[in-house]
Order: structure tokens, then sequence, then C-alpha cells
């Protein structure tokens, strides 16, 4: 890009913004100040003596999500990013999005992009209880921030729902409207977030006196199909269960589908099961799923608070005064 953006947003001719830039006398120095504010404001460089190769800097923010079960993301990750990229672009970043294998090869991938160094920080999405990426952004002083925590939380900047309380929360409730045969459906534990909302789901149950057996716990992906057959197969083993806690938005859908199919059929003698999805989008398709939901903030919202703490971690705002919990709350939809 060339210096004609700068000329044109403060309404001056590329000849004087040039002149500007290079100090000429003949330029007034209030015109000079506004010429090389505006220039710091859209991140442009002297690449060269030249005014004429004055460019627009690198000012692109990389997210980093894991890519499993043949989907790149769903549609909990896909709002929050919206949301990151539309208050990026208000700052003047861009945004892109890169999968990584969570496989062998990951760690491997994740080089050749910090390597290319085209990329002003980090976002990294899903974190996981050991994240070598979280590592390895720590040990080059990268900034980064993280939507999810690892186990070493202290060390970078944050942004996460209280996932324990989520748990202890979604077991509660059930507990209150009079559920006693409870289902989890969950996902692997190596997630930060999977591991502490099922700790506060099994802390609530042992302060009520429930025991959640194991053979009423689920473990999935986060392939919808999948997940689907999964828990329809699920509720046809466990018919007495009468409620399900989903540990994510796919789950739920998923769980509540699954529910409103078996219904019609084999439960049409009974009360549908109820379905909790944690940090499930408060939405129409929500609603007439039936689904409660478990919420800290709409995704949107999210994503654009990471987005502002990420341009904070650039501009060199301490880790300590970006790491926050996100309370959450009880919504209830539909039927």
């Amino acid at each position: 890009m060339s210096i004609k953006e700068i000329a044109t947003q403060l309404d001056l001719s590329v000849s004087t913004v040039s002149r500007a830039l290079n100090d000429y006398p003949d330029i007034s120095p209030s015109t000079k100040k506004r010429v090389l504010k505006e220039a710091a404001r859209q991140g442009y460089q002297l690449k060269g003596a030249d005014a004429a190769h004055w460019v627009q800097a690198k000012r692109v923010i990389t997210a980093i999500v894991p890519s499993q079960d043949m989907q790149y993301l769903d549609t909990i990750l896909s709002k929050v990013l919206a949301g990151t990229r539309q208050a990026l672009q208000a700052e003047g970043y861009l945004l892109q999005v890169v999968a990584i294998d969570t496989g062998k090869q990951e760690l491997s991938e994740f080089e050749r992009l910090v390597k290319a160094g085209d990329q002003d920080g980090f976002l990294l999405l899903r974190t996981r209880v050991n994240d070598p990426k979280v590592h390895r952004l720590l040990k080059l002083n990268v900034p980064f921030v993280c939507y999810g925590r690892t186990e070493r939380a202290t060390q970078f900047a944050w942004l996460d729902l209280d996932n324990y309380q989520v748990g202890h929360l979604s077991l509660t409730r059930l507990y209150e409207q009079g559920h006693r045969d409870i289902g989890v459906v969950s996902v692997s534990e190596r997630y930060f977030f999977a591991q502490e909302r099922q700790r506060g789901i099994h802390n609530a149950a042992e302060q009520v006196g429930l025991s959640i057996a194991s053979e009423h716990c689920l473990k999935v992906g986060f392939d919808e199909e999948e997940n689907y057959l999964a828990c329809a197969e699920f509720l046809l083993q466990h018919p007495n269960i009468t409620a399900l806690i989903c540990l994510t938005s796919t789950s739920a859908r998923s769980a509540a589908l699954a529910v409103m199919r078996l219904h019609n059929t084999r439960f049409n003698h009974k009360e549908k099961v109820c379905v909790i999805g944690c940090d499930t989008p408060v939405d129409e398709l929500t609603a007439s799923m039936g689904i409660t939901s478990i919420q800290q903030a709409p995704p949107a919202q999210i994503g654009e608070q990471l987005a502002s703490m990420m341009v904070s971690r650039i501009k060199g705002v301490p880790v300590k005064d970006l790491q926050v919990v996100l309370a959450p709350g009880v919504v209830k939809t539909g039927f």
C-alpha cells in the first residue's frame, strides 16, 4: 500500500503527505503532526529512504483453532471469531484463522507459522491442560491471548469462563428440579474446560449426596452427526436417565435432537429428558430444542473482548492485568 491512504483520510494531496513525512520545511508543523499521527494509526512504516516506499506494517493477528473430527470450527467458535475479526478490524488489524491438527505434527506446524513472522500476535482457542503452543510462545516472548487456560495460566493473558462453576451450577440446578438419574456427555479431559466442568459436576454431586455412575458418562468428540448417534444410543441404553449435562454446545444440540426424536417413540410414556448445555448460545435454535443454557456472555461479545485484550497485550499491558474469568449464569429457553 502507498501513502495515498493517508492522503485520502486527511483530505490532503499525496505530495503534501510525502513532504510532511520527509520533514520538508515548507510543510507546517501542525500538518506534519497530523500526517505522522495518521501514519502511525494506520500502521505505516518507512521501507527504504524514499517516502514513496511507505508501506503498511503487518498488523495481522493469527487465531489458532484445533482441527479434529474432520471439522474446523463449531458454532460457538465461529461466532467468537466473527466478533474478534470485527473488533480487530476497527483497530486496523487483520485476523487470519489457521486450523492445526492436534496430533503428532501439531507443534511442527505451529513452528512454521511462528517462524514465518507475518503476524503481530496469536490467539489460541480451546486450550489444553498441557498445551505445547503456549509453552513455545512463552519461551519466544511472543504476544498472545488464550480463550481458555492451561496449567501455566499465571504466565499469560487469557479470557475464560469459570468452568468449574459451570459444572457445579448445572448439577445443582438439576438436583433442585428433582433429577436424580443424571447423565454427562463430555469430551476429552485433555481440554482444560472439560476437566474443570467435570470437576464441578462431581463435586456438586458429592455435596448433595449423589453419585454419577461411570456408565452414565458418555465421551464424544466435536462432530455433530457422530454426537447425535452416540447420544441416541446412550439414551436407549439408559432409559432411567432424566437429565443430561452436555459439556459442549455441539453435544447439547445433538443430545437435544436425540431426545426429541426418541420422545415420540420409546420415550413417549414419560417426560422429555432435560438437556443442559454448558456454554451453549441462546438463540432460536436452542429455544426450539428446549435446551437450558449455562452461558456467560454472547459469543460475539467474547470475541470483541479477546480482540481488545490482544491489542492491549501487543501494546505491552502486563499479563496479570489481562486474566479475566467470566461468571456463568443459567438461561432457561424453550419448553
